[in-house]
């Protein structure tokens, strides 16, 4: 059943010791890193930033909001700054994306730097029509840029070619997954024990988990309220992370895979317990995916629910702006984890930021990337963002400091991959999790090797450490 790394050690380090060798030889030097920038003038010159988003929205933030009218704000500042102008041009994802391509292929110009969802964008990562960022802009500074584990994929071979906008509120935060929402509402009605106050002294197990689950589920003579809705590909992955598993790590200069863990393999036997057998008469019958868990929630029919942040707000049908009550939780604790690290899942980051090789100059567009996403002077610290959270989005200050937790510590999942082909499936069939993980030996090796070593290769080129 294991699946040994030291297959792949000795490629590695040859590897790493190459692309570190070589790491940005070819790269250009931002013209104006050199020009005080109040010095630097654009003589109008106009920057054309495509921006993945249907409309209605300034810079990610929905027009309307106080975090639109900052950001328009800061449009104009780089603007008056600068001398130029900004030409933010919104369009559908799948039309942002074409566009990046075609010029990146033609080598005519369309965008000098665009915003797009990740999980396309990290194909063309590695076809090369993205600059590397590392000569451009400062992407060691991960308070503004993001950490090297939330860049994992934008990640390829000696550079980072995607950033996000970390220190603004809001744009990061819907892209990961998956919390664990709280019915407050139902927890007040039945008089049921708060499951937060079980994060808050360190009792929130696997083992209290069960207890809960048995707890919440009622049955009336009408209805039955269930204990947790969920989709069964998010309840493996939570739990296959809650026992300090990663889906990738480098271990003695070897890349390792998670699922090949001894902590793995116990996660994913307890995760198909718990979802099949023990508690399977607690967990809602309808598949929780996306929406659908939001509308048993909001109707009352479960108490917890699995889901993407994505579903959590952004707009206008997220289940924080359409009930009054909602706590936060991260998934239980396994045995080999360490208490107080929340980790979370992601397969896209909405709003990833490239600067196309095809941009009519690449130092214009590394200072206008860097001068637009400086922290807001409302917001400069984490301390300030989590605040905002608290007070704008949650109904208590504990939710909005796990939910910071589970970001610090997401996870790419290699999904697009197929690195979550075995732990979707634990909970998914009767399959044994052992005969899963054994069919699937040869194809995560491919999955390593293709792909896994060369997004750690480029991280320590880049960062100097596996970022983990």
């Amino acid at each position: 059943m294991k699946l040994t790394c030291k297959i792949f050690a000795i490629a590695f380090a040859l590897i790493f010791v190459l692309s570190s060798c070589g790491t940005n030889e070819t790269e250009t030097v931002p013209e104006y890193g050199e020009i005080p920038a109040e010095a630097v003038n654009l003589n109008g010159a106009v920057v054309n930033w495509g921006w993945s988003s249907s409309g209605g929205i300034t810079f990610g933030f929905m027009d309307g909001t106080s975090l639109a009218d900052i950001a328009a704000e800061r449009k104009k500042d780089v603007e008056n700054a600068y001398n130029c102008t900004l030409n933010v041009i919104y369009a559908d994802s799948d039309t942002n994306n074409a566009a990046v391509q075609t010029a990146a292929l033609s080598g005519k110009s369309v965008y000098d730097i665009s915003t797009n969802g990740s999980f396309a964008y990290c194909v063309n990562v590695r076809a090369g029509y993205f600059a590397g960022l590392s000569a451009l802009i400062d992407v060691t500074d991960t308070d503004k840029w993001g950490t090297p584990n939330m860049l994992h994929h934008m990640i390829w071979k000696n550079d980072v070619y995607g950033v996000v906008p970390y220190a603004w509120p809001e744009l990061l935060y819907t892209t990961f997954g998956y919390p664990i929402a709280v019915n407050e509402t139902l927890i007040n009605k039945y008089g049921h024990s708060d499951p937060r106050e079980f994060v808050e002294t360190e009792m929130w197990t696997w083992d209290k988990f069960e207890e809960v689950l048995h707890e919440y589920t009622v049955k009336e003579s009408d209805r039955t309220v269930y204990g947790m809705a969920t989709h069964a590909p998010y309840f493996s992955v939570m739990m296959f992370l809650s026992n300090g598993t990663a889906m990738s790590d480098v271990v003695d200069g070897s890349v390792c895979c998670g699922v090949f863990t001894e902590r793995g393999y116990v996660a994913l036997e307890r995760a198909h317990s718990i979802y099949l057998e023990t508690c399977r008469d607690c967990f809602h019958p309808s598949d929780a995916w996306g929406g659908v868990g939001v509308d048993l929630f909001v109707n009352g029919e479960i108490v917890l629910l699995t889901l993407p942040t994505s579903e959590l707000f952004g707009d206008s049908s997220s289940l924080l702006y359409r009930t009054d009550n909602v706590g936060i939780l991260p998934y239980p604790f396994g045995p080999d984890a360490e208490p107080g690290i929340y980790a979370s899942d992601y397969s896209n980051l909405d709003c990833a930021t490239v600067i196309p090789i095809s941009a009519n100059d690449l130092s214009v567009s590394a200072l206008i990337l860097d001068a637009v996403y400086e922290p807001f002077d409302e917001y400069k610290t984490k301390d300030d963002i989590i605040t905002y959270m608290a007070e704008q989005v949650f109904f208590d200050e504990r939710d909005a400091h796990i939910f910071a937790n589970m970001l610090e510590n997401t996870q790419y999942g290699y999904f697009r991959e197929g690195g979550r082909g075995v732990i979707e499936n634990a909970c998914s069939s009767d399959t044994p999790v052992k005969q899963l993980i054994e069919t699937n030996e040869s194809r995560y090796g491919e999955i390593i090797e293709e792909y896994m070593v060369h997004h750690y290769e480029g991280i320590f080129a880049v960062y100097g450490s596996s970022g983990n």
